[in-house]
């Protein structure tokens, strides 16, 4: 968020490492169906797709459809997809017309046009136009992007090239004849007007491009104003009127010769924008239609003829092309999974897609939500390998262990291995950036790359992305196999990626408690948890003993199980939340997945259990420490208690309920759906959309980025403790605060809450969401 800046205090090592950029610059790929090699064919053979744009709002200008042309043929039935643009949504529907072999000379005239037009465009200027018509690609040795952006004519049944509007760009060299007659309407049959480019024809200036050179502003013109010339009256907005004649005398110095020639009817040139932006609609302001009136003797022409709905469609090709080949670079990855990872199971493209786009790309999908999903599947997948695999590991080394297999750090190495870094899509969309084919005053350079037998790409230039970027990719792409396909997808999937995990049951050995009957109350249990009756009671008693529990019949602390249970029932939480809800937006699951796994929640439900009651230690301060948690929460409301983690009694609580989870796992053979049928009526009421209330960390910077608010937060570590200073600058009021915790969340929170506080006794927050009652 721009308005918060986060600085860590430079005279303190924090112990955290930070993710930083990659130690090498990673690749990023162009889809091979967009690239061309140089070749010296009279004719060249290009597959033909229609882009049909259907707008789902009134229009005055309704934009043509357009000719996509590519030397490799790819399915278009999966690149269906929708622009928000100002005024509503653009549909843009796409299918397979033919192919067609176009001579040498065609290419290069639909090479030109295109180029001129999207220069124009994206310019709004004829500066770079020359440099970009200069030279061909005849000369080129490398691989380049080859293909063809063509107004289309006839019906959508059976388009076919527009080819009058292509030659629009040989405007003037053209020369005007007499069959300009045949074409003209009855009322301006024969009639010639004056230009910067000479005389012509009113049918040629009726559709064009022209540019007025004393300001350089491009116009699209539509129509002839009959009724119209020099010496018309202008309507003055401040009152009165002027001659046209006089007006530009005045305000520009320049004097109208041709008194009797009509004007012609322009609107300003369509700007080339991002319209894959979310949130569009409430963001944009809709441009005007209006219209202007211009005497033909001050206009040179540059295109001519060409509808102003065709140059309205291409002012969204570059948005349209961006996301096809963001689909199609998706669908190469996809079939790369496919055959490498041996599956049969199909994925759609799109979510693939949404898996290597981050945030930073400002669409309307990320990888959140993906990545949430994989990352608990991951964290699950690796802890009960880990747990079944190292018996004799304490929970300290099997954190250890897992740190090490899922940490940022490992997940980026192992996709840069696998070449996955070079599909993510880390930017937001520039259309003044964008590489229009056969422009040859942008410079770039394509390289072949072969990522598997099926899976061809082309490499342009490297750019640096996050440790945790690349992290996120890995996780979001396993959330996509559990999503659409089953874990056994998932897991083969990280199996191809270096992944030693299974489900295959091992046995749990380890000392067993003696008579377990008579350290717990099974029946209380039994109730407890749906119904549930552990087969090997021991376990049970395991996951009630606290390290400070020292007796021969009950040898082993929760510990483990609670390692354990944390991983199972952050996955089945996670999922669960998903498949409830299936149409979160992106984030808001991993909203709902915080405010649901944590010790505050956990420690809640084992209060409300009366687990407290049960738990085996041998610890006087600890029973009193329980006693005096368990009175302030029968005395608080039943809000969030932020603040409660720098309690470690808090900790011991939500413990208990994870390890009780993880007895279920090793007793019911590994079986989660029996972990969560037993535990959730002790969850319940999970939280939803509706009842969900942000972490105070959260709702302090979503209410900074929507106030504009700026904020400065710094860390230190000092004397085992963390201390958070938070300092917000609101409505030129600055709002201080420093607290320290246990830990960097906990002071975090703490701050945070006070930092609310404060905004909230000065009537700063207004609206938004409902906040939490602080106790």
């Amino acid at each position: 968020m721009e308005s918060i800046n986060i600085v860590v205090d430079d005279n303190v090592e924090a112990p955290e490492q930070c993710d930083q950029a990659y130690e090498e610059e990673q690749m990023q790929y162009v889809p091979r169906e967009l690239v061309g090699r140089p070749g010296n064919d009279s004719e060249i053979l290009y597959h033909c797709y229609l882009i049909a744009l259907q707008p789902d709002f009134s229009c005055n200008t309704m934009p043509h459809d357009i000719l996509l042309a590519t030397r490799l043929e790819f399915d278009a039935e999966t690149l269906d997809f929708e622009l928000d643009v100002p005024r509503g949504s653009l549909k843009i529907r796409m299918k397979y017309v033919r192919h067609i072999k176009l001579t040498s000379e065609e290419v290069l005239l639909c090479q030109k046009f295109q180029v001129t037009l999207f220069r124009l465009l994206i310019d709004q200027n004829q500066n770079k136009l020359q440099e970009a018509l200069s030279g061909s690609n005849e000369n080129i040795e490398h691989a380049f992007l080859d293909y063809l952006l063509i107004p289309s004519t006839g019906s959508r049944e059976n388009p076919s090239i527009d080819w009058t509007c292509v030659r629009s760009v040989l405007y003037p060299q053209e020369t005007i004849s007499d069959k300009h007659m045949d074409c003209c309407s009855n009322r301006v049959q024969g009639r010639y007007v004056h230009t910067k480019n000479g005389l012509i024809c009113c049918c040629k200036l009726q559709n064009s491009l022209v540019v007025t050179p004393h300001n350089g502003i491009i116009y699209c013109t539509t129509d002839t104003l009959d009724d119209l010339n020099s010496n018309s009256l202008l309507m003055l907005r401040k009152g009165g009127s002027v001659t046209y004649k006089a007006y530009f005398a005045k305000q520009h110095g320049i004097t109208l010769c041709f008194d009797g020639e009509p004007f012609i009817k322009g609107k300003h040139l369509f700007m080339v924008q991002n319209f894959l932006l979310g949130c569009r609609n409430q963001k944009t302001k809709v441009p005007t239609n209006a219209s202007v009136e211009l005497p033909p003797e001050i206009c040179e022409v540059i295109m001519s003829p060409i509808s102003i709905g065709s140059v309205s469609s291409f002012s969204y090709a570059p948005s349209i092309i961006q996301r096809i080949e963001s689909l199609l670079i998706a669908g190469n990855l996809k079939r790369m999974l496919m055959a490498d990872c041996m599956l049969n199971d199909m994925i759609p493209t799109i979510k693939v897609l949404e898996a290597i786009t981050t945030k930073n790309c400002r669409e309307n999908f990320h990888l959140t939500s993906l990545a949430t999903i994989g990352d608990s599947f991951l964290k699950y997948a690796t802890s009960q390998q880990l747990f079944k695999t190292h018996q004799n590991h304490n929970n300290g080394l099997l954190t250890e262990e897992r740190t090490k297999i899922v940490s940022n750090l490992a997940l980026c190495k192992l996709g840069c291995d696998k070449k996955i870094s070079g599909f993510i899509r880390n930017e937001c969309f520039d259309p003044k950036t964008w590489r229009i084919p056969g422009d040859n005053s942008q410079t770039y350079t394509l390289r072949e790359e072969v990522l598997s037998t099926r899976t061809i790409v082309y490499a342009r230039e490297k750019r640096m992305i996050k440790i945790k970027t690349v992290a996120d990719v890995i996780e979001a792409l396993i959330g996509v196999f559990i999503c659409t396909t089953s874990e056994r997808a998932a897991l083969a999937f990280m199996k191809w990626m270096g992944f030693e995990v299974d489900f295959v049951y091992v046995q749990y050995k380890r000392p067993v408690a003696a008579n377990p009957e008579k350290l717990v109350d099974l029946r209380f249990f039994k109730s407890l948890l749906n119904q549930y009756s552990f087969r090997d009671a021991s376990l049970l008693v395991e996951a009630l003993t606290h390290g400070s529990y020292v007796r021969p019949e009950s040898p082993t602390s929760y510990k483990r199980l609670e390692f354990l249970g944390d991983a199972v029932l952050d996955y089945l939480i996670t999922m669960h939340l998903h498949n409830e809800h299936p149409n979160l937006s992106s984030g808001l699951l991993t909203d709902l997945r915080s405010a649901s796994v944590n010790n505050d929640c956990y420690a809640r439900t084992a209060i409300r259990a009366g687990l407290h009651k049960h738990i085996l230690h041998g610890s006087q301060d600890l029973q009193r420490r329980i006693l005096a948690i368990v009175e302030n929460f029968e005395q608080s409301s039943q809000d969030s208690t932020f603040g409660w983690e720098s309690e470690p009694v808090i900790k011991i609580l939500a413990d208990i309920i994870e390890s009780l989870a993880g007895a279920i796992y090793v007793d019911s053979g590994y079986d989660k759906e029996v972990v969560f049928r037993s535990i959730k009526p002790l969850l319940e009421p999970l939280v939803t959309p509706e009842t969900l209330k942000l972490q105070p960390v959260r709702e302090l910077e979503e209410l900074c980025a929507k106030e504009q608010f700026v904020m400065n937060k710094a860390v230190r570590y000092e004397n085992g403790e963390v201390s958070v200073k938070l300092e917000v600058h609101a409505n030129g009021a600055p709002h201080r605060c420093q607290l320290s915790a246990a830990n960097k969340d906990a002071a975090e929170k703490k701050a945070s809450v006070a930092i609310l506080e404060m905004l909230r006794g000065n009537e700063l927050h207004r609206r938004g969401r409902t906040q939490p009652r602080l106790s």
